[in-house]
């Protein structure tokens, strides 16, 4: 009877100190500023307060520690641990049964960083317990939260033992045997792929292995290892620790995709090209974006700007290859010599596009050339897009002077000249140089065509007028400043015809030149 009576008394002791029991819950480390900390260091802070109230409100004084994982499992549908800050933090711990909640936040003062923590009884949403403290550092905050929790979740405990079962002295007995049978602990080395993960092993972090791969000291049997890192999906897993230096190795799946930007770019350098995603801008070609829809817009200095909006699957690529449109842009060309405009050809890429005064579309980034009939001079002007750009170009050579011939061909032609003397005098090969006359006895009567002179005079002069006429209207044409841009297309359309006019008569008066000399050469 007595033995029956003494098991229904720790029955009940056993049951009244389970019901008593209490569940704090350790929310994420909060942010006063956007970016302030990485998720890994919030991660860790958190850990550390964590750990702290491990030590203060043990499991055998009836206190249970809520883990991240818990408090996951516990909130609502939509809502993850990072959205529990600010006033809603008691709301949130009742929403996972917790008795008592806390949480840490982290913003800057000068340039420094501080902290302050508050606890919340969520029945009464009662504030128990509050610290604050700052430091330069990560490491200083860390200090602060070691030295003022254990102060701050004493509260919890308000000054009892925790223990609310039957008072009074149990039996007494003493003795000189003494026994230890230490726990079994072993070293392993937590590897993540890709490395740099924060590692937390039953809830907990560790001071000294804050980036994977690192090593830690763990006891004897299965453990929960998570780990976290920006931009991937937490990956956890149950290890079993048997041994020294055993490996954990976990793979990580990214939670963002690639965006591989290969435009093809003939014009230009392709590291010109500056990509602005979602209204950020950004030079490079392959980049790492979240998932989800994003707004992508190409800019190069030598084609039109494109603008499309991409999905991005998690760590899948989309590769953009398509061709970009070459742009344009509008040139007034003109050149002169010593003052005085000239008419030059006017080249683009290569190819003839009339002479100046030149006005015309020109594709961005072409090479622009003029011909002053001795060479070919490129002409270093800036293209706008969509823009007239006006320039003068001072041309190097008189486009209307032969250039004489240089001192290398001089000399070739001395060398030959020397050469066929030489021949000569040696062998009588007196072959006549070119270009001299071969005198002779005989006398012929030339006759000079009067007729066909006069007629070859009149072209040549009806020519010259009509050449100087086309000048006119030309540069007439070119000083007028278009208002919009029919009146730019219709200058462009009556400078052309100008030309045209102009070279004709240039030919008229060439061929009246050429019929004058032949006229008097017959």
């Amino acid at each position: 009877m007595k033995n029956r009576i003494v098991f229904l008394f720790l029955l009940v002791l056993v049951f009244s100190m389970e019901a008593t029991a209490k569940y704090v819950a350790v929310l994420e480390t909060g942010l006063d500023q956007k970016d302030l900390l990485t998720l890994s260091e919030r991660q860790y802070l958190t850990n550390v307060l964590r750990e702290e109230a491990v030590k203060v409100l043990p499991a055998e004084m009836n206190f249970t520690i809520m883990t991240r994982e818990n408090i996951n499992v516990m909130l609502p549908p939509g809502k993850t641990i990072e959205d529990c800050e600010g006033s809603c933090l008691a709301e949130t711990g009742k929403n996972i049964a917790a008795d008592y909640v806390a949480q840490a936040r982290v913003g800057r003062f000068g340039t420094n960083y501080t902290i302050s923590a508050e606890l919340y009884e969520t029945a009464g949403n009662k504030l128990v317990a509050s610290f604050n403290g700052r430091g330069s550092d990560i490491e200083a905050l860390i200090g602060v939260i070691n030295e003022k929790s254990p102060e701050f979740f004493k509260k919890v405990r308000g000054g009892s033992s925790g223990f609310s079962g039957a008072s009074g002295f149990g039996d007494f007995s003493s003795g000189s045997e003494f026994s230890f049978q230490g726990t079994k602990k072993f070293i392993v080395e937590i590897v993540t792929n890709p490395a740099g993960a924060l590692p937390t092993v039953d809830g907990k972090g560790f001071q000294k292995c804050t980036s994977t791969p690192c090593k830690v000291q763990l006891e004897a049997g299965e453990h929960r290892v998570v780990v976290s890192k920006d931009r991937y999906d937490d990956a956890e897993i149950v290890a079993n620790v048997t041994e020294n230096n055993q490996k954990i190795s976990l793979n990580m799946t990214p939670n963002f995709g690639t965006l591989n930007l290969q435009p093809e770019i003939k014009f230009g350098n392709p590291a010109d090209l500056l990509v602005t995603i979602d209204g950020a801008t950004i030079k490079g070609q392959k980049f790492e974006v979240a998932a989800g829809m994003h707004t992508v817009k190409l800019v190069h200095p030598c084609y039109d700007p494109v603008e499309f909006k991409v999905g991005i699957e998690k760590g899948k690529t989309e590769t953009f290859n398509q061709s970009l449109v070459r742009g344009k842009g509008a040139l007034e060309l003109d050149a002169e010599w010593n003052g005085e405009p000239q008419a030059v050809p006017v080249y683009v890429d290569g190819a003839d596009a009339g002479s100046t005064p030149f006005a015309g579309e020109v594709p961005m980034c072409a090479t622009i050339a003029v011909d002053d009939g001795a060479s070919r001079q490129n002409v270093n002007v800036k293209l706008k897009w969509h823009e007239v750009v006006k320039a003068v170009y001072l041309l190097k050579n008189n486009p209307g002077v032969a250039m004489a011939p240089d001192a290398n061909t001089v000399a070739r032609n001395k060398a030959k000249q020397g050469y066929a003397d030489m021949e000569c005098e040696l062998n009588g090969k007196c072959d006549q140089p070119i270009g001299q006359s071969i005198p002779t006895n005989v006398k012929k009567e030339r006759k000079i065509h009067w007729i066909p002179v006069g007629i070859s005079a009149a072209v040549m002069v009806a020519g010259g007028v009509v050449a100087f006429i086309g000048e006119k209207q030309a540069k007439s044409a070119h000083d007028k400043v278009p208002m919009n841009e029919a009146e730019y297309r219709k200058n462009k359309d009556d400078i052309h015809n100008a030309q045209a006019i102009r070279l004709g008569g240039i030919i008229g008066a060439a061929v009246g030149a050429v019929g004058v000399g032949l006229s008097f050469a017959f």
